[in-house]
């Protein structure tokens, strides 16, 4: 009998607003202010929640990409387990790169996997270093229940390997379905969570969405 793996995919809890920050005197390079960016207060008080959720009491080992928004959304499930917070930047989000005249690639990105902005990634690019840091964290932690916090498209783009996006609109609204039954058909929440089931030979059997039910 193949010894089941459980990966926890997890999107950072909500960011603080664009409008409550002014970056007129902040000459710092663009995507390190992406990076930097923060939670929200109701970011802050979701990923406690999410913490506290039954399916994370037995979790072994906590991953997470190198933005502030995805490091303190972990933070509570590692203060609560007592688990380090393993950093690889493999799961950081994808790059957008420098908007060009084309406001619409990262939507159009979902359908065509090489297209990209100047200093930005394709899909391509985001889906080997997403499956690549994956399958080493599964292979070394087999048997266990992993939690990796990470961002809405690199997440996205990794799930297609094995759900098919059905559609995506321009709000972001998506349809994923594994196995001929729809997963998700809506806009990701901050934070989302989906669980997934691997194999020994790292098939993934099963993936399920996980709602963080409101107050």
């Amino acid at each position: 009998m193949d010894t089941l793996t459980t990966v926890y995919l997890i999107r950072h809890s909500k960011k603080i607003d664009n409008k409550l920050l002014d970056n007129s005197r902040n000459n710092e390079y663009y995507q390190t202010r992406r990076e930097k960016i923060i939670l929200s207060i109701e970011g802050e008080k979701k990923a406690e929640k999410l913490s506290k959720l039954k399916e994370f009491e037995d979790t072994d080992i906590i991953f997470s990409s190198n933005y502030a928004r995805s490091l303190q959304t972990a933070k509570y499930l590692a203060e609560r387990k007592n688990l380090v917070i393993h950093i690889d930047d493999r799961f950081n989000e994808r790059k957008l790169g420098i908007l060009q005249e084309d406001e619409k690639i990262h939507i159009k990105q979902y359908y065509d996997e090489n297209i990209k902005n100047s200093e930005g990634e394709s899909r391509k690019e985001v889906t080997k270093r997403m499956l690549e840091a994956f399958l080493e964290v599964v292979n070394n932690n087999r048997g266990k229940k992993i939690a990796i916090f990470t961002h809405d498209s690199s997440m996205t783009f990794l799930l297609m390997r094995w759900c098919k996006l059905e559609y995506i609109k321009e709000d972001k609204h998506k349809c994923l379905s594994f196995n001929n039954k729809i997963i998700i058909d809506r806009k990701y929440d901050a934070p989302e969570i989906f669980k997934l089931l691997v194999d020994d030979k790292n098939n993934v059997v099963d993936v399920k969405n996980i709602v963080l039910e409101a107050n």
